[in-house]
């Protein structure tokens, strides 16, 4: 019998690396998500710890909590608060999606790590449920730019829930604005709900 046990390397986000050419301006990455069955969503590289697969009964519910919340997960030993970030958003919840399902996707977020705050003082780590993870992006930190100067006389096409929440956006190959959603003010608020 093998004594030894698998571990899974799907679930590990490669650790971010500088893929700039020297000389050329800094380039941030991000994961790209799909919530509400559609939009697009930018989550820095800084706030990701991992990607995982969970089965809806592998969730503890836990009652008089947010709407959004989903419950408990045991992760590595330690409790992981399980949320529905469309929902938490504004959007559909995920049990009234057309294509809901019983695995979720779902994403481990931490805020990035500050050496001068102590660590009973960091926000906890947090599972995000997404309909869908697309890929890891990087753009370069120049292209990064507020809402305002993207859509500069335009009104902002996304849902007025959603606007606390967003850094900025970029646009990418095809011309198409890329939101970029701030991790630690996700973090942050769910924390205080």
């Amino acid at each position: 019998m093998n004594s030894e046990t698998a571990t899974p390397t799907d679930n590990l986000i490669p650790p971010l690396q500088d893929t700039t050419s020297p000389g050329a301006p800094p380039e941030e990455q991000f994961l790209k998500v799909i919530v509400n069955g559609g939009l697009p969503l930018l989550l820095p590289g800084a706030n990701l710890v991992e990607i995982m697969k969970l089965s809806i009964g592998q969730v503890v519910p836990m009652f008089q909590m947010a709407p959004w919340v989903m419950g408990l997960y045991n992760w590595r030993g330690e409790m992981l608060w399980v949320a529905d970030l469309g929902h938490f958003l504004g959007f559909t919840p995920w049990y009234n999606q057309a294509e809901a399902a019983t695995r979720h996707t779902v994403v481990v977020i931490k805020p990035p790590y500050r050496p001068s705050q102590p660590t009973d003082e960091q926000t906890a780590t947090l599972g995000l449920v997404v309909n869908a993870v697309e890929a890891m992006v990087a753009y370069p930190v120049p292209a990064l730019q507020p809402l305002s100067a993207a859509f500069s006389g335009q009104s902002i096409p996304v849902e007025p829930g959603l606007l606390p929440f967003l850094r900025g956006c970029c646009v990418d190959s095809a011309d198409q604005p890329q939101l970029i959603l701030d991790g630690t003010a996700v973090l942050n608020a769910m924390a205080q709900a």
